[in-house]
């Protein structure tokens, strides 16, 4: 039993890597300008009027408690969309692959 337990942070570790490479990677994807992006902001915000405010559109027809997509042809959409209270801002084609879909 001991032996088994002495492997046990060398798995986490593998395990944690997996998951967490992916995440990293969408989250510093680079915003491409006209592209879809997913808008995350604070509970209790109108994100379809954050995202209309900044000059875009929301794209798709859910919306996340907390996020949505949205798109914009304004190469400054992605800081009126922090001006106005968006919290993170993140590439939705690089989200579309990770989820296994394609924009």
């Amino acid at each position: 039993m001991t032996q088994r337990v002495q492997y046990l942070p060398a798995i986490l570790a593998v395990v944690f890597c997996l998951t967490v490479t992916p995440v990293l990677a969408i989250v510093s994807a680079p915003v491409k300008a006209g592209g879809p992006v997913l808008i995350v902001a604070r509970p209790g915000t109108d994100l379809t009027e954050l995202v209309e405010t900044s000059g875009g559109q929301v794209v798709g027809v859910t919306q996340a408690p907390l996020a949505v997509m949205g798109a914009s042809e304004s190469e400054d959409f992605e800081k009126r969309l922090k001006r106005n209270g968006a919290w993170a801002i993140l590439d939705g084609e690089a989200l579309a692959w990770l989820c296994g879909d394609t924009i």
